[in-house]
């Protein structure tokens, strides 16, 4: 993707940096307004659909049948995918995923995987044969900017409200009840706080034209207790010892008031 932004807008963005304020007159410390609605897909095991400021992810999840990995036989599987949808930036392509969409699945399945958020275990019918496979999809439809933590808090909410078939095992056979739905064995909740360094300030939830301008970033993946569960940095350029440490600090206060949102669900 390529940025483009004026020297004029550059210059007024670190100007009311260095007066300790943002473009959008927020804290550093501050999100955009944050909506979530569930249940936003009818035909999908469960749905849900978040904005954080004007950045929108719908995500959809899907439960399929299928065969466990021959290296985790009783466990059942799950597959984080993203689009980055045309319409939303003038920046995103028609075309199979780009590196930044790879990169958006990789660091949200790595937050639900390693928390871990569903019990994948107990999604196992018959060990080595029969277990559910969970497809997380999770399409960009309108960017500016701090799209991993907008598409980390859709696949959580997603998740937390997906119910499945009932599946039993009778000889040997699979029976699936589609009127008898269940909740996902829901183990622990995680989420996603972005914090960006540009011109030598720590902020969180950057919008689009401060990500344009960002030196580097930290997505910090925790669970609920507060431990870390996921670690993603982006950019060029370094960050010392003593700003990870105030990111990671800054990013716990605001990671429990992300929870404190999908406690409202």
């Amino acid at each position: 993707m390529v940025n483009v932004i004026s020297e004029v807008s550059k210059e007024k963005v670190f100007d009311l940096l260095n007066q300790g304020k943002r473009i959008d007159d927020r804290k550093f410390s501050e999100y955009r307004n944050i909506s979530i609605k569930t249940d936003y897909i009818g035909k999908a095991d469960g749905s849900a659909m978040v904005s954080i400021g004007c950045t929108t992810v719908i995500v959809g999840v899907k439960a399929q049948m299928t065969t466990p990995f021959n290296n985790a036989p009783n466990s059942g599987i799950i597959i984080t995918n993203t689009e980055l949808l045309a319409i939303a930036s003038r920046n995103f392509e028609y075309g199979p995923p780009n590196k930044f969409a790879v990169e958006i699945s990789r660091v949200v399945d790595r937050a639900i995987r390693e928390s871990p958020v569903v019990d994948l275990d107990k999604l196992c019918v018959i060990e080595g044969s029969k277990s559910w496979k969970l497809h997380i999809d999770m399409y960009i439809v309108d960017f500016d900017g701090n799209i991993m933590d907008a598409a980390c808090l859709g696949a959580i909410c997603a998740l937390l409200t997906t119910k499945i078939p009932t599946a039993t095992s009778v000889n040997g056979e699979i029976v699936i009840d589609e009127e008898n739905l269940t909740p996902l064995p829901i183990k622990n909740r995680s989420i996603l706080c972005t914090v960006v360094k540009i011109n030598n300030q720590l902020i969180v939830d950057p919008s689009k034209i401060e990500e344009i301008l960002m030196d580097s970033s930290v997505s910090f993946g925790f669970r609920e207790d507060g431990s870390l569960c996921a670690l993603q940095k982006c950019g060029l350029n370094t960050l010392t010892h003593e700003e990870v440490t105030k990111a990671m600090k800054i990013a716990s206060i605001r990671a429990k008031e992300l929870f404190s949102i999908i406690d409202t669900i």
